[in-house]
């Protein structure tokens, strides 16, 4: 187990193997799909900070930006599902995904646990 902060919140996360059937049964998805998504924008990140290596940081920030923003609405929604049933592993009380979403006030890629949140899964299911 670990916990992450989101919104000023602390919540549990967890993954066992009956996660992912939990994912299918409550977004009719397969988590690893969606995992694929998570893994592509991070490709695409990774690739535009080589390519632009001699650039500033805030020259590479933007370019990255720009970049995922066509994808930026199925990335967060990914990692919204993602972070909830993680969540619901830890604590089956923790109320609907309807209800977690309305805890979050907002959406901030910097959040360090967007972060916590894409490593932990990716490492329980692929690593």
């Amino acid at each position: 187990m670990k916990t992450i902060t989101i919104c000023g919140k602390e919540y549990e996360i967890a993954c066992n193997a009956y996660t992912r059937f939990e994912y299918k049964r409550i977004f009719k998805k397969g988590i690893f799909e969606d995992l694929g998504t998570l893994q592509e924008f991070s490709a695409e990140q990774e690739k535009i900070k080589k390519e632009m290596s001699d650039k500033t940081e805030e020259e590479v920030t933007e370019a990255v930006n720009m970049a995922i923003l066509n994808k930026l609405d199925d990335f967060i929604d990914v990692v919204e599902k993602i972070a909830y049933i993680l969540i619901y592993t830890a604590n089956k009380k923790c109320g609907s995904f309807e209800e977690f979403l309305t805890g979050i006030e907002k959406i901030n890629l910097a959040d360090s646990w967007i972060a916590e949140v894409t490593e932990f899964a990716v490492n329980s299911f692929c690593g």
